[in-house]
């Protein structure tokens, strides 16, 4: 199984000087430079029409695990990355009010950046802002739930990333949106990862090579079915340390990152994305490239479930 870009390399700096946002003050310039540096030249696919990005953080920021690293890091890359490639435009923003219906119809993706916690619950401040629609935290959610889950039906599209998959634990529908529940991360070293399709667009940037990357690494259980989503990336257990303590899978199904299909909706997900050094990996960065254009409807690729 060679090892091919995929390996974690460290990417000479650029001489470009870039003044950090606000929002990425624990961004180093170092790191900007490294995640500059390896942004993909080109989009796989051109837009059919101009494309917006809602970069949604979590509003639980203070208890999120990911605090000040990976999601600074993270929010930078899908901001340049839309616009050194000209696939989106992207917005960033953690506040509830965001997710009303009129606010999310002018975007054609939801990016979720590792946001975690039961972010679709506003906090009580919010409440003012929503009163038009409701008068208590139950009534609130409620409706934002409905929101969130009527722009996927419609078309909108859904990427998320590693403990984004962890977020909402009190929204079962959540869970069947994105395709599975959080069972823990058994490792956090190299680990090998095979392609379980590897004919599909959306694995392109691989070549047709399994390979291995140092990351922290989920399991997932229900309602995680191969008969829901199609898998793209899984654990190769013949070359992962199956030693490791608190596995429990039995059946050696360790999906890492799969798609589907939600009404005229597409979702993406993908469990790589702990480390800060994944954020200027090259390999990576255009998979996820891709998959944004995956859910933004500019790049094609199978959904049913293999």
């Amino acid at each position: 199984m060679p090892r091919l870009s995929i390996a974690i390399a460290l990417i000479a700096c650029i001489g470009t000087v870039l003044t950090p946002l606000p929002a990425d003050a624990q961004l180093t310039q170092d790191q900007m430079q490294r995640i500059q540096a390896a942004m993909p030249e080109q989009a796989s696919a051109a837009p059919r029409q101009p494309r917006k990005l809602l970069i949604w953080n979590t509003p639980f920021m203070d208890e999120s695990p990911h605090k000040g690293y990976t999601i600074p890091q993270s929010e930078y890359a899908f901001k340049i990355m839309g616009d050194k490639t000209g696939a989106y435009q992207a917005s960033v923003s953690d506040d509830p009010v965001m997710l009303l219906p009129d606010n999310l119809k002018q975007f054609d993706a939801i990016l979720l950046n590792n946001a975690n916690g039961p972010w679709i619950r506003p906090k009580e401040e919010i409440l003012p802002k929503l009163k038009q629609y409701a008068s208590t935290q139950d009534e609130a959610e409620q409706f934002l739930r409905k929101s969130f889950l009527q722009y996927i039906s419609d078309g909108g599209g859904l990427f998320a990333f590693h403990h984004a998959i962890g977020g909402n634990n009190q929204w079962p529908e959540f869970k069947e949106l994105i395709g599975a529940g959080y069972w823990g991360h058994p490792w956090n070293e190299e680990v090998g990862v095979k392609l379980d399709a590897p004919g599909d667009p959306l694995l392109a940037v691989f070549q047709g090579n399994n390979f291995w990357i140092a990351d922290e690494i989920f399991q997932f259980k229900e309602p995680y079915s191969r008969e829901k989503v199609r898998v793209l990336l899984s654990l190769d257990v013949a070359n992962t340390n199956m030693t490791v303590p608190w596995i429990h899978r039995k059946d050696s199904d360790f999906a890492l990152a799969w798609v589907k299909q939600v009404d005229q909706g597409r979702v993406f997900y993908c469990a790589i994305g702990h480390r800060t050094e994944i954020w200027w990996n090259q390999t990576i960065l255009k998979f996820y490239l891709d998959g944004l254009q995956f859910v933004m409807n500019d790049l094609d690729s199978p959904t049913d479930p293999k």
